[in-house]
This record gives structure tokens, sequence and C-alpha cells, in this order.
């Protein structure tokens, strides 16, 4: 889809009267659901706590819920236009007939470190062993295959795959050798550090360009609510750029969602996770979908006709950015 610039600049010319007039009209309510409470999830908080919703006309509630499967159905239901899933969820909603989309992706690589026993050396000596991922299907399990390839194993074949539960679960498991390495992120990278366990490889550097987390809403509400969506995506873009250049601000926000005002979990959580692996501009990873489309075939057969393309829309986040307004943000980290 292409956009004139005059165009652009008459959407975002209007999305920013709208914000600096917010305090005259009433806000926009809209519910927002996540799954998990971590760093990957941190965006929606550093809007909400610098009060960047409401500069942009919105008021937002932010839910947790258990699992992507309970975020998925509240959307599909209409109680929710928004939510913070992984992009396998929307794909199998979509294959079953739902008209979820991505909208952005904040992290386009796999957060994920590769921990193993102490005698490992490497992830080639992985050969022969078990990897502990959080469940099937999950951005653990994607990354773990991912990591597999890359240094010449295939999963299943050379490489036993387990669902060990939750984080802590899982260094349980590596640390009492049921598995002999694990798929982990900040900050159960520190527990497992003090058992002693090694840290053989970080995921991250081999650039998966896959869609670990962003935005997702359903078409409808798109199509129906465009500048509430586009408040929406500036809001947090700004809490993105806030938390990035002032690190004080954003351990501040993750201690408080966290409960936990370890300094060594902040700072893991912050420097791997905030600092390193966000960013803006938010465009959807398109080339990770086909790993997920790719891994969905054998359990769902219409994932092989279906195209990364059906289940994204990045022309909000292309509006604003041919408007310039990244730029302008990625100026002030």
């Amino acid at each position: 889809m292409t956009f004139k610039p005059i165009h652009i600049c008459a959407l975002l010319v209007a999305a920013r009267l709208a914000s600096n007039t917010a305090d005259a009209q009433q806000l926009d309510k809209i519910r927002v659901a996540r799954s998990s409470d971590s760093a990957t999830e941190a965006a929606l908080w550093f809007a909400k706590d610098a009060g960047l919703y409401e500069k942009h006309g919105l008021s937002v509630e932010l839910l947790r819920l258990s699992g992507s499967s309970l975020v998925v159905s509240t959307m599909l239901a209409g109680e929710m236009p928004f939510s913070q899933i992984g992009a396998a969820a929307v794909i199998d909603a979509n294959l079953a007939g739902g008209d979820l989309v991505i909208i952005t992706t904040l992290i386009k690589n796999f957060v994920y470190y590769i921990y193993s026993r102490p005698e490992i050396q490497s992830f080639a000596d992985l050969k022969g062993k078990a990897i502990g991922v959080t469940r099937f299907g999950a951005n653990s399990d994607f990354a773990a295959r991912f990591a597999a390839t890359k240094f010449g194993l295939q999963p299943e074949k050379d490489l036993a795959i387990l669902q060990t539960g939750g984080p802590a679960e899982s260094v349980t498991a590596l640390n009492t050798n049921r598995i002999q390495a694990v798929a982990l992120t900040a900050p159960a990278t520190i527990r497992a550090r003090k058992l002693g366990l090694r840290e053989i490889l970080d995921v991250s550097k081999l650039e998966a360009n896959f869609p670990f987390n962003g935005m997702v809403a359903t078409r409808s509400f798109l199509k129906n609510n465009a500048s509430i969506v586009r408040r929406f995506l500036m809001a947090q873009a700004e809490g993105v750029a806030l938390a990035k250049r002032d690190g004080n601000f954003a351990r501040k926000v993750l201690a408080k969602y966290f409960r936990n005002d370890d300094k060594e979990v902040l700072d893991e959580s912050y420097n791997w996770i905030v600092k390193q692996n966000y960013n803006l501009p938010p465009y959807p990873a398109l080339a990770g979908l086909s790993t997920i489309l790719k891994a969905t075939e054998a359990r769902n057969p219409k994932a092989k006709s279906a195209k990364p393309e059906d289940f994204v829309d990045s022309h909000f986040v292309q509006e604003l950015d041919k408007s310039g307004f990244f730029a302008e943000l990625n100026k002030t980290q």
C-alpha cells in the first residue's frame, strides 16, 4: 500500500491534535491483554506509567490473562481490541477462522540464552542430548530449534526437545540433569549462573528476524478505529524511546510490575532485553512467520497454503515511519 506524504502528514497532525486536546475530551477507553509479566512485555508498562496513553487521548486498562489461548478467545469475543502475544497463537487462531492480525514487532530476535550442564562446552556438544523448552510451539521451542539447525543438528533426531514448564522448573530440570541444556531469558539466567550452569549461546546474536513479541489486533477493530490504533502505537513507541534513553525510569517500572527490586534482575532485564533488543520502527517480522508456518504444517495442513502476509497489517507503522515519527523518536535515544 502506498501513502502520499501529504496524507501521512495530515494523519500525524490529526493524531497529535487529538493528543494535545485530550484533557478537554473524554478519553477513549480500551483494554489490552498480555499473557506474561516479563521485560519482553514491558512496552505496555512504560507507556502506561509515563502517562503517554492519556497524552494521546486514551484510557488504557492493562490485563494479565493466563496463557495465549485465553487472550485469543477474549479478543475474538470482542472483549478487547489489542494484545501482546506470540505470533504462533495468531497463526493458530486465524487458521481456525479468526481475524487477528499482527501490527507491530518490537523484538525481532530470539531473546534467549542457551544454558547447559557445566560439562557441555558448546552447542555442538549437545548432539545426542536433550534441551528443555517451556512448551512445544512457544518462543523458547522455536529458539531451540532455530539454534540447533544453525549448528547442524536436526531437532528430534540429533537433539531431543522436552517440555520443562516455566523458567523455574526449567532451571531445576537442567540442574538435576533431566536435560542437558535449556532456552532461558532474563532473569532466569541469573539463577542458572548462580547454580554454576554454563551459558553456551546468546541466540539473539543469530539474527533470526523472528516476531518474538508485538501488538496484535482484530482486523475489524483496525477497520473501524484507525485513530485509536494510530494513537495507541504512538504512545507505545514513545514509551519505548523513553525507556531506552532513561534507564532509571525503565528500571523503576520493571521493579513495580515484577514486584522485585533486585538490582541484578532489573539490570539484566533492562540491558539485554529493553536496551539491546527493543527496536523502532516496529515493523512486523515477516521472515520469522515463515518459520512458524513451516513448523505448524505437521499439525495443521492449512498452514501449507498460508503466507506470512496473511497475518500482518503494517500500514499503521508505515504511515508513522514515512511521516518521520520514528526517526524523531530514535534521535532521543
